[in-house]
Order: C-alpha cells, then structure tokens, then sequence
C-alpha cells in the first residue's frame, strides 16, 4: 500500500473533487484516479461512486469507514517521523507546565547533570493541556502534566506522582486576607485573575463557577503565573491557585474552598502508549521517577 495513496484518499475525502485534489498535491488528475483505484482493488471494494447527472461524489459505507482508519495511520506515520528525528539527533524534547516545572524541575537538574542529559534537553514550557495535546501528536517525548482529576488517556502512559489542592489567593489589603476558608457562594461577583484555556486552573475556576452556579467575572487572563500573582498582590482581583504555586515572598494569602467535590491538581509523568523510549528518555524517566 502506497503512503502517497492514502494521502490523496484523505484530501478526496474532504474536498471531494478529484481535480481540487490534483492541483493541491501539483499532480494530474489521472494520478490521483489510478491511486483510489489501487485502494479500492487492495481491498476488493469502492470507496467512491460519480454521480455524473448531478456532478456529485458519492462516498459509500466502505470509503467512510476506511477514512476512519486512514486518518489513524497518517496521524501515527506522523508521529513515527517525528521520533525517529528526535532519536536520531539524541534530543529530548520535554513538556514542562510553567507551575510545575517552577516546583519539580529545580532540584532534579543536579541530577540530570551528572548524568550528561541537561544539554540533550529541550524543554517545552506550556499549559498541560497544550503539552498533552503536544504528546498525542509526537512532538514531545516526555511531560510532566497537570490535571484536576486521574489523568486516564488511552493513548499515554501517565504515572501520578503528587496531588495539590487548590487555593483562593489574595493580596495583603484584600478583606479576606484574615479568613481561613470561604464558600463557592461568596465568590460570586469576584474580579478573577486567570491563566488562560490551556491550563487546568482555569477548567478548575469554570467547575467553581458550575458548582456555585453563577458566572465568572474574569478581569484578566495571562499565561504568566508571576504577573499573575503580582496583579492579585496589587489587589487587582482574586485568582484560583495549585497550593504549590505559592510562595511564602508572594505577599499573598491562601485560602481553602469550602467544597466537597471540588477537584484537586494531580501531577503526572506521561509519554505516548507507542513511543520507543532512547536510553537517554529512559535515563530522564528514571530520574524523574526518582527524584520527584
């Protein structure tokens, strides 16, 4: 079976013209006839009938169910390119959430030094969401990944390795800067300050708001943690933080939510179900096993 084939097969499948998906491959349309009817006689069927009277391309039940299966083979040659690469060049390429990496990465480095990995590494830093994204697709080897439940994802292996809950934080002249706890009702009409859509924290603030059943008045959103700890500092607003996010020279005040089911931040080392682990990857899991 001819990868080019599948290809051309896809693209009919999207634009279904037989001449669109000539000239977006720069090739003949007879090229692309000849490859759907090598498919068709592999597998002893047609994918497609003309409708010639209304100019139409039919897609039978076969044709639709090997697109179903040809997506997966380009998306897993894909990613099967992408590893081979990064084993070939002896590099690995590592997602480390901002508020993770900050907690978990500093004291392992002694370690990675002594083994020879710190200059092999390219770190990723990013939302867990973009990182897990990022594994699915072959452009990460291993991440560290963040989640407000039990990471379950068919296609990685995922290792809990600590859990955090989470916090309201305030800044020093905030009225609440004395109270230990308050209710999700409390926080209805609050000014947030949030991280944007790809980290779980904001997936937690919008459960928050689902539980207390009023809408969020979000002020500000920002990718950097940091900025984000000074604007609640400044008074700006409030935010919703993992418990190890905050330091004791933030000038801030943790306080604890009053809620049974609300969901707490779950840490994981995950990499993909299929991928062939380099010694070098291994070492880094061995040490990220360890160390964390």
């Amino acid at each position: 079976m001819n990868i080019k084939d599948i290809e051309y097969f896809n693209e009919l499948m999207t634009t279904k013209n037989f001449s669109i998906v000539a000239q977006n491959f720069n090739v003949s349309q007879p090229t692309i006839t000849m490859a759907i009817k090598r498919l068709e006689e592999e597998f002893n069927t047609k994918f497609f009938i003309r409708n010639k009277s209304h100019k139409e391309l039919i897609v039978t039940d076969s044709g639709k169910q090997f697109y179903e299966h040809s997506k997966h083979i380009m998306q897993e040659l894909k990613v099967a390119s992408k590893e081979i690469r990064d084993a070939d060049e002896q590099k690995i390429i590592f997602g480390l959430p901002p508020i993770i990496g900050t907690y978990y990465f500093p004291p392992i480095t002694p370690e990675l030094l002594r083994n020879g990995l710190l200059d092999d590494l390219t770190i990723v830093s990013r939302g867990s969401s973009f990182c897990r994204k990022m594994l699915l697709n072959g452009d990460l080897d291993i991440a560290l990944l963040g989640s407000n439940y039990s990471l379950k994802e068919p296609n990685l292996i995922t290792e809990t390795f600590a859990r955090s809950p989470y916090k309201i934080i305030v800044g020093d002249d905030h009225p609440w800067a004395n109270r230990q706890s308050v209710s999700i009702e409390e926080l209805r009409g609050q000014r947030f300050i949030s991280q944007n859509e790809s980290f779980v924290q904001h997936r937690a603030l919008k459960k928050m708001a689902r539980l207390g059943h009023f809408r969020l008045n979000i002020v500000c959103q920002t990718d950097n943690v940091n900025i984000l700890k000074a604007l609640v500092a400044e008074n700006i607003g409030i935010s919703l933080q993992t418990a190890i996010s905050i330091n004791p020279d933030d000038h801030l005040h943790a306080i604890d939510i009053e809620a049974e089911d609300f969901p707490i931040f779950n840490m994981s080392i995950a990499y993909h179900a299929r991928h062939y682990l380099t010694d070098k990857q291994q070492q880094l899991l061995d040490i990220l096993r360890k160390s964390i």
